[in-house]
């Protein structure tokens, strides 16, 4: 029997809310959500979860802050089953946070914060264990993290 393909994903890490409208508001207000929820999301951390769910082996390269949406972060990544023990945790950061807008049509809105404490020193993370990995994939929102790791995985054939 083959072995699962064993990925790296690497980058963005984010609590995200997502409130469904039934329209876009096109002026300030107050506008009631006809639904909403709450998910860790990123485009690492939603690409590391659909290939987990695919079968892959995954773990995942990020950085959150030491707070308690951090906590909740790397829960809901690794209640789909994927490898945080790389996730960064950054004392004094807060961990990154998005308020999003879905309309009726899917059109929507996206604000995101992130600290940019949270997203500095990549170096910090450990490419020496990039060996255990068949192939790595990057984001753009951590951009230093991103060629570190490409850079380390180039360097061993990868």
């Amino acid at each position: 029997m083959n072995r699962p393909v064993k990925l790296l994903s690497v980058g963005a890490l984010t609590l995200d809310t997502i409130l469904r409208v039934d329209t876009l508001p096109t002026r300030q207000g107050k506008f009631i959500a006809a639904d909403g929820v709450q998910i860790a999301s990123g485009m690492a951390s939603s690409a590391a979860c659909a290939a987990r769910r695919l079968g892959a082996d995954v773990s995942l390269w990020a950085s959150a802050g030491d707070d308690t949406v951090g906590d909740q972060l790397v829960a809901g990544i690794e209640a789909e089953g994927v490898d945080c023990s790389f996730v960064r945790r950054v004392t004094g950061a807060r961990s990154a946070l998005s308020a999003i807008l879905v309309d009726t049509h899917g059109e929507r809105i996206i604000v995101p914060f992130y600290d940019k404490l949270a997203q500095a020193d990549p170096e910090a993370l450990p490419t020496q264990d990039l060996t255990a990995f068949d192939a790595v994939l990057v984001d753009v929102r951590w951009p230093g993290a991103a060629a570190l790791a490409l850079a380390a995985a180039r360097a061993i054939g990868r």
